[in-house]
């Protein structure tokens, strides 16, 4: 009889531990889509701070030797903001399957902890 028990607490300790990874898995996507959506709104500051430079000083092409060192540098943080950005998006997609691999787990074990809820 105490092994019994001992089964059942097993299986409610189980389906806890996945409720956590579940919701540790979620609060990663989430927290990765922040960035990604931060990263997108400093692209866009950047890339409106070089165009206004690019405006004061009339002058559009990097290559040109007086090029704004303003423009160049935040056109240095733009590419940079990008490579993070698309490397934050493929951790996202890691994230997301993860998320999808756990939450479909603990699926499988809502029917065996329901049961043991209207047992008790």
């Amino acid at each position: 009889m105490a092994w019994g028990v001992g089964m059942e607490q097993s299986k409610v300790s189980g389906f806890r531990q996945k409720q956590f990874e579940v919701n540790e898995r979620e609060t990663k996507v989430a927290l990765l889509r922040t960035m990604i959506r931060d990263f997108d709104n400093m692209i866009g500051q950047l890339e409106q701070q070089i165009a206004t430079e690019e405006d004061r000083t009339r002058i559009k092409d990097p290559r040109h030797p007086a090029y704004s060192m303003f423009a160049k540098a935040a056109a240095k943080r733009r590419q940079n903001l990008l490579i993070s950005e698309a490397h934050t998006r493929s951790m996202l997609d890691v994230a997301k399957r993860e998320f999808d691999e756990v939450t479909a787990q603990l699926s499988d074990l809502e029917p065996i902890h329901n049961n043991q809820l209207s047992a008790a």
